[in-house]
Formats: C-alpha cells, structure tokens, sequence
C-alpha cells in the first residue's frame, strides 16, 4: 500500500465519542478553583497536552492527533458538549452523525463529567443574562447564536507564530512579567494574561516533546530500515518545533499541525483555520529544492499528510444540532493563491502543488479555499477548473477584488485587506490579525417576512417572537415597510444575545493559546475574547434571502393581476389548500436568479439586512458584519417557516446563500451567475456562498472549458464566492438506496464538503433537486 493509501486508511474506520479531553480538562478546572480564570484556562489545557493519550499512525510523517483512536468527536463540556447525553443510547444508531460510545465513557459523561459542567458552562452562565432570547433561540426557528459553543472561526497567523516558535513566548512573557512586578503591579490584568501565556506556550513544547519521544521508542522496535528513518527524522523535527522557529519545510508543516492539535483542544472545534498556507511555506519550500534537501514528490508527501489529518475529528452534534449543521465537518480551512499584499499576484509553486494534493486526497477536510483574481495565471485557472470538472467537489473560490472592497467597506486597512484569508466555510478576514467570530449567528430572514404579512405571529408555532402589529397591509410597500421593520427587531435580538456571550466567553473561556495565535494580542497583554486582536468583527448570517425576493416579485405580480394582499395572505395561511390558481400565479411570477426584474428585491434585502447589522458594535469593541450563508440551517429553518409569497410550501427549505431557491433559475447556470453578480458585496464582508450545480452527464468532455469559463465570467462581473458541484442524479440516488457503496461520494454543501451519505435526507434531496446543467 503506498503512502497516500495508507494515510487514508488511518482515518476509514466509525468515529468515536472521545471523551479524553474532557476528563482531563475537568480534571484541571476541579482542582483550580479560586485562580484567575485565564490561568485556570493555561493549566487545563497544559494538563490535556501532557496527558491525553498520544500516537504516531502508519504512515504518518506529520504527527499528532487531535485525540486518541481518531476518527472521533472531542467533547467540549464547557460548551453544548453535554447535549450529547440526550442522544447516548441511539448514538451509534442514528440517521447521521453516527459516534460509538462506551458504556463506561457514557457513565463518565453522565455522572461525572456533566454534573460539574451543568451549572458552569457558557449557557448556565449567559441564560441567566438573557433568558427571553434564550427562549426565542430555544424555538429553533428564528435564529441560532453558535457562541454559546465557544468561540473560534478564525485564522491562525503562522508567519507571526513560525518567526518565533513557542518558547520566545515562555521568554517574553517571563520578561514582561518581571516588568509588571517592578512596577508594582499597575495593570495586574496583564500579569494574568502573561502568566496564563506563559503556561499554555509550555503546555504546547512538552506536547511535541511527548511525541519526539514517542517517535524514537517506535523507532528502536521498528524492523523496516526506511521507516526506522522516517521515524528518527520525526523525533528530531518534534524535539525542535514548535519550540523553536522551523528551519525546513518539513518542519514548518509539522509546526502547523502541532499548533492546530493544540488550539483544538482549547477551542470548539470549528473554523480554526491555517490561513494563506501556500504564502507562508513558500520560503521554507525554496530555500529546501533549492539547497537539494526536499524534492517535489517529498513535499507533495508531507503536504498530503497534513491534508489526511483534520479528517481525524468530527463534530459531536446532537440531533437537534444536526438538522442544522449537517455533514459532520469542522472546517478547518486553508487558502491559495490570490494576490499579496501590494495587490499584485501572489500564485506560486506551492499553488500549484497543494491543487495537486488536493486532487490526490478528495476529503471533506481541509476546506480549500482558492482565491482567484483578473490577475490569475490562466494556467492556474486550467488546473483548478481540471480539478473541479473531475467531481473533486472539495473546493470554493473567491473572488479578490470583490473581497478587498467588502473588507475596505468594513474598516480593514488596504495592505491587510489585499492579504485577507479565508475562515470555515466561506467568511473572509483579515489575515492574521483580526478575531472575526465570523460564525456567531445565523437569522431565518424569512420568518421576518412572516411576521410581517401576520402581524408579528409565528404561523408555525403560534409563538409571538416578532413585533405585534395591527396595520393593514394593501400595498407592497407596505409590506416591505412591515418586514424592515420585522427584522430590525430579530436583528436587535441577535446582537443582544451575540454581545452577552461574547461577554459569557470573556469570563467563562477566555482563550491563552488562540491569544498567542493572533497578532496583536501578545503585545497588548490581552485576550482575543476581551478584544486584544486588531481587528474585532462579530458575523451574522442571513438565510432565506432568494425565498424573500421572490415572495415580494410574486406580490408585485399578484397583485397586477387583480388579486388582493389579503388573499395572498389567506393562500399563505392555508398553505394554498383551495388556493390552486393563485399558487399558480404565483409561482410564475418572476424569480431571483433569472437575470431578471427580481433581482432587485434580493440586493434590495440583503442591503437592508446589511445596514441594520453594520449599525451595532460588539462587545469586544469591533463591529458586526453581514454574511449570506446557510451551513444547512435552509433546510431546518425551512421545516419551521410557513407557506410564502413565493409559492414555496410549508416546511420545505429556503434557497441556500445567495443561491436561487431550488428549481427557480429557470434560465440556467449564466443566467444565475448573472443575478448573482448584481448583489452588492460591498456591504458583505462577512461572506457569502455561491453553489453552481452541474451534471456531470451532460457536461461530458467539455467540463474544463465551461467551469474556466464561469469562473472567469463571475471574475469578472463582481461576484464574491462560488463553488461547484459536479454530480449525477443517478449516482446520489443510488447513493441513497445503498449507502454503504458510495461511502466516499464528496458533494460541497454551503460552504464546506460532506460524504453525500452522512447528510441527513432533506439535505440530500434538496441538492438532488438543484442539479442543472442549463448552460
């Protein structure tokens, strides 16, 4: 078996609950009670890395995994880990997200693990501060603030990490400690977060230590020469980094790795993202070729490994938490190419190789993010379009020029915007130097137009979430009024309860490695929860827009067709039971997505959503920032929405991003991008997902040319994001039917890569359903 093979292997077998990092770190927090919660923070986490179970995997020459036995899921009690316990006995069972789970480590879970977290994690802490919008959020219909998990999406600077390694750190911080003890202790805040560096920079040393030693006792039982070595050069890599600065491309990759082992035990598991990889490895990479250390096949084999290893963990999502994050991803992120920070194309070697890699491993991780530009080599954009037209649906691509004027509109300086990385799924961010919470909410926008036709009722539930009102609505102006006025409400709702977390977070979690890991933080003296980054955004995501634009396209068609809103309402209400010829009427009503008159309303909206965002700041200082992206909350937002405007039934999903509703761009791929493009970006600087899918059937042989084609076009007309699913319905119903055949089928979701089996039905009917190929 070659390497790459053998990799892959490591990481095929069922996912498991681990609970390792769990009991360690309650362990710790137990016996610290009474100290500064930044050190107690420190010392958990050193306690986790000298402790956890560790082990080198066949094949590996980048070590480390994030818990033992991987695949698996790690529990973060401090968070929602504890709702697992509700989905214990059918864990190994259930539809998706499928965990195995001990009956010992259920028993730990239950009796004594979550008894000291139930009243000490982030939720007992923020419910408290805001029990009605935890009630709101509780429903599952209006919104969702993913905060109350933890804090994390957010991209790790290594060129500022790589430059010093982890005991400069130790030094420094011992340094300025000495300092504020001189001077009497006049910031004593900065003492705290010192001390607390201090640690958690040790914590990780003696992590990698761990495994140099580990490496060398492999070594002497090896039998095979060849692996004896690779397992020597191991030890001696792992004995200098991350401690020290890496002096090789091998050894740069395993710092990287170390450092996002470590950040994955302190921090909930999503987003932590590697950033612009291609640029800073570059340096290493040329110094090796060129002084004949490295070849081009070595660096493709240690650059294939780190692709193997963020597949070794998922999320351990309950099953309420499933319906809307369906996939089992962690998107830990990684950008290429793109321009640097003059503005001028920055495509390299690297560029090129780690498309090759991620051609050669198809996995859901890590989320490869390509930045492209008018300045993109053609031969970059062949390769990439090569790729993508083969069905490795495992990539997204962003536009830069629409990316710098969204982060310029935000307040980002021009060298830091030019040189912005990609976060998760889709966000955008400063590289290096901002903390973004770039995930911190999602809004349901189409429970707002909901509201609005129903006087603020929930129609659904019956819930009264929204603003009553007893206005009589007779024009669309009037209801466009009605749902401005809807959804600044849910918007103040979900800064409010964004704000008390992020305040939850500050006290509960605060975060001394991620501090270390952000540029800015270190030299201020404080942490990246409290606003010790450069840049401090918090992002807030809207969903259901295109269900939005068409509902009020199909009004303004109704009622020129002599029907009243009073009766669009009822039709709605009764889910057009008896209602046949206006669902008709309405459904053939112009549509977003169609290059045509209603793509003004979805600029219309999401201009409104954006303004209302950008008008708050957050408690860290920065300000909130919009995005347009679902996750897979279209499909469970979807069950709780009611019947629209738009024709759309039900329960069934909203459209997904800045995407069409399913089935509604009914001109085709160019029409879409068209419509698409018009959106205002500018205004977005927190994101927005873009899925083209393809039939790979009808595409046949001239698959590269058309995708190089619509990348260009979008370039070029000022769309932000767009990804490509190249499928055949024949093959994903298949898919469904036999599930244990097509255990690898890769598709791209909102943002992120999933196995098409493990989505849940709903989601894989809808991209079933969005499948075209009308050119």
């Amino acid at each position: 078996m070659d390497r790459l093979s053998l990799l892959v292997s490591n990481i095929q077998k069922p996912a498991r609950l681990s609970i390792e990092r769990a009991v360690l770190y309650t362990e710790s927090m137990k016996e610290t009670e009474g100290e500064p919660m930044p050190i107690r923070q420190a010392k958990a986490l050193k306690h986790v890395l000298e402790n956890i179970p560790i082990q080198i995997l066949p094949g590996e020459i980048v070590v480390g995994t994030m818990l033992p036995d991987p695949p698996g899921a790690i529990l973060f009690p401090e968070g929602v880990g504890l709702r697992i316990i509700n989905d214990l006995e059918s864990l190994s069972e259930r539809e998706t997200n499928r965990l195995l789970v001990s009956e010992e480590d259920a028993r730990v879970l239950v009796e004594e693990i979550a008894p000291y977290w139930e009243n000490r994690n982030i939720e007992a802490f923020a419910s408290k501060l805001m029990p009605d919008i935890m009630e709101v959020m509780l429903s599952g219909s209006l919104f969702v603030l993913t905060e109350l998990a933890g804090i994390s999406h957010v991209a790790v600077n290594y060129p500022y990490l790589l430059k010093r390694g982890f005991r400069w750190f130790v030094e420094e911080s011992e340094r300025r400690i000495d300092e504020i003890r001189e001077s009497g202790c006049e910031d004593a805040r900065k003492l705290v977060f010192y001390e607390a560096a201090k640690i958690a920079a040790e914590g990780i040393i003696r992590f990698a230590e761990r495994y140099a030693g580990l490496a060398r006792k492999m070594a002497e039982e090896e039998d095979d020469e060849s692996r004896r070595e690779e397992l020597l050069k191991v030890a001696e890599i792992c004995e200098r980094v991350p401690a020290e600065p890496p002096e090789s491309f091998h050894e740069a990759v395993q710092f990287v790795w170390f450092v996002q082992c470590a950040l994955h035990q302190e921090n909930y598991e999503q987003g932590i993202s590697m950033g612009r990889i291609d640029q800073y490895l570059l340096p290493y990479y040329l110094r090796d070729v060129r002084d004949g250390r490295l070849s081009k096949k070595e660096a493709f084999e240690i650059l294939a490994n780190l692709w193997v290893k963020p597949n070794e963990i998922v999320p351990p999502f309950d099953s309420l938490l499933e319906l809307y994050f369906s996939g089992q991803a962690t998107n830990q992120a990684l950008t290429i190419g793109g321009v640097d920070s003059s503005g001028s194309d920055a495509t390299n070697e690297l560029s090129y190789l780690m498309l090759e890699v991620t051609k050669a491993v198809p996995l859901r991780q890590p989320n490869v993010h390509v930045r492209v530009s008018s300045k993109t080599p053609d031969s970059f954009l062949d390769k990439l379009a090569e790729i993508i037209a083969e069905g490795k649906n495992n990539v997204g691509i962003f536009n830069d020029e629409a990316v710098f004027r969204a982060l310029r509109f935000a307040g980002v300086k021009e060298g830091d915007a030019w040189n912005y990385s990609t976060i998760g799924c889709v966000e955008i961010s400063p590289f290096g130097n901002a903390f973004t919470s770039s995930d911190a909410a999602l809004i349901n926008v189409a429970k707002a137009l909901e509201y609005a036709l129903n006087g603020g009722q929930d129609m659904v539930f019956g819930y009264e979430f929204g603003v009553r009102s007893e206005r009589s609505l007779q024009t669309l102006e009037d209801v466009i009024s009605a749902f401005r006025e809807q959804l600044s409400h849910i918007i103040r709702l979900v800064v409010t309860g964004s704000n008390i977390l992020e305040y939850a977070n500050a006290c509960v979690k605060p975060t001394p490695l991620l501090s270390l890991c952000i540029e800015d933080c270190f030299e201020r003296g404080k942490d990246v929860t409290e606003g010790g980054a450069r840049y401090n955004f918090t992002g807030i995501q809207a969903v259901g827009i295109a269900d939005v634009a068409d509902s009020l396209a199909a009004v303004e068609h109704a009622l020129k067709k002599g029907y009243t809103l009073e009766e669009i309402i009822e039709a709605c209400r009764r889910d057009f039971d008896g209602y046949e010829e206006l669902h008709s009427v309405l459904l053939s009503a112009p549509k977003y997505g169609n290059d045509g008159e209603a793509d003004r309303y979805a600029r219309m909206i999401l201009e409104m959503y954006c303004d209302e965002v950008s008008r708050y700041r957050n408690f860290r200082g920065g300000r909130f920032t919009a995005g347009c992206y679902p996750m897979t909350t279209n499909v469970a937002f979807g069950f709780m929405t009611s019947a629209l405007p738009s024709g759309r039934k039900q329960g069934t999903s909203l459209n997904s991003g800045v995407s069409p509703s399913t089935g509604m761009d009914r001109e085709g791929v160019t029409a879409a991008i068209k419509s698409v493009s018009k959106i205002n970006y500018d205004k977005l600087s927190n994101g927005t997902s873009f899925t083209v899918n393809l039939d790979s059937g009808v595409l046949g042989g001239k698959g590269k040319d058309v995708i190089r084609a619509l990348i260009r076009s979008f370039v070029e007309l000022g769309g932000m994001h767009i990804q490509f699913n190249v499928l055949n319905e024949n093959v994903l119903r298949k898919a469904q039917e036999e599930p244990e055949k097509y255990r690898w089928l890769l598709v791209r979701v909102a943002g992120w890569s999933a196995y098409f089996v493990e989505l849940s039905r709903n989601v894989q009917d809808e991209l079933i359903a969005r499948i075209s190929c009308r050119l």
